[in-house]
């Protein structure tokens, strides 16, 4: 679990749109393979202001501490927030506090936080139903959860999942949460081998069926990561089991109609007008196929 320096910028990227402030929970405690000139570089290039760390710490990994990267909480302090505290299942890296996802939240922990950041951490759970569960029941009002580095492709063996990004989308779209960031980004994964100076990440926009061309083996051997950013904004749940959305596109394609949708869940926007007069199984599937990736939005 750590914030290489494609997730540091991206970060600073959401601190500018939307600063943050308050208390943060990590779920576990975050490798940080960056300095802090690196990340005040970095902030100065991408004009964001950064907060009094108060003393700087190096990391607790002696090995990255050794380089000189920064410890999680100077670097989330950095950020912008007042209070950084840790959940692990485990106590080996001296979490604040012990926490198994699979599990109801314990009473105490329920609304407590500003933000919660994970980037690594819930493709190692087996429940997902309750690890969205328990990240609603964590956060405040308007509170944020980010997914700083969740593996997407090529990442076997290293959890029980991968994550397509429309598990993302359609599931904070479906319980009512604001969603205000989705990337993703190849990338080769250097930092686990001490080498920071890395090639920079090509990081595009994601929007449902921009992957569609891409879904069987379109990536090749370079890893495939997401970043997402979602809000807990008033009326959002937790409970709503969403429909896949490429199956609501494939159904609009094919009907011309918006997929019937279960009560009380949040509607599928209509297909844009060209798809509507498609007919025939190949056409439909060219047409909902897009051949090329979305731009590149940023190198980080």
């Amino acid at each position: 679990m750590g914030v290489p320096r494609g997730t540091a910028r991206l970060l600073l990227d959401e601190a500018l749109a939307r600063p943050f402030s308050g208390r943060l929970l990590e779920l576990g405690r975050m490798a940080i393979y960056c300095t802090e000139a690196e990340v005040r570089g970095w902030a100065a290039e991408q004009g964001v202001p950064l907060a009094d760390p108060g003393s700087v710490e190096l990391s607790h990994i002696p090995e990255l501490a050794r380089q000189g990267c920064l410890s999680d909480r100077t670097f989330f302090r950095l950020l912008g927030f007042a209070e950084v505290e840790s959940a692990d299942v485990s106590d080996w890296e001296r979490p604040d506090h012990l926490l198994d996802l699979n599990e109801p939240l314990p009473a105490g922990l329920a609304g407590r936080f500003d933000a919660v950041f994970e980037a690594g951490t819930i493709q190692h759970v087996f429940h997902l139903p309750r690890v969205f569960a328990n990240l609603h029941a964590l956060l405040r009002p308007e509170g944020r959860v980010v997914h700083g580095m969740a593996p997407s492709t090529n990442h076997v063996d290293h959890g029980f999942y991968m994550f397509s990004p429309t598990l993302f989308h359609d599931f904070y779209a479906a319980n009512g949460w604001r969603l205000d960031a989705e990337w993703f980004f190849e990338f080769f994964p250097f930092w686990v081998r001490g080498r920071f100076d890395s090639p920079r990440w090509r990081i595009r926009r994601y929007e449902p069926g921009c992957l569609d061309h891409l879904a069987y083996g379109g990536f090749r051997a370079r890893q495939v990561g997401l970043f997402v950013a979602a809000a807990k904004v008033a009326g959002a749940t937790a409970d709503r089991i969403p429909q896949q959305s490429y199956f609501a596109r494939f159904h609009a394609a094919r009907t011309g109609e918006p997929e019937p949708r279960a009560a009380g869940a949040h509607p599928v926007v209509p297909p844009p007008a060209w798809l509507r007069p498609l007919k025939g199984v190949r056409a439909r599937l060219l047409r909902l196929r897009p051949r090329r990736l979305p731009p590149v939005a940023a190198r980080y």
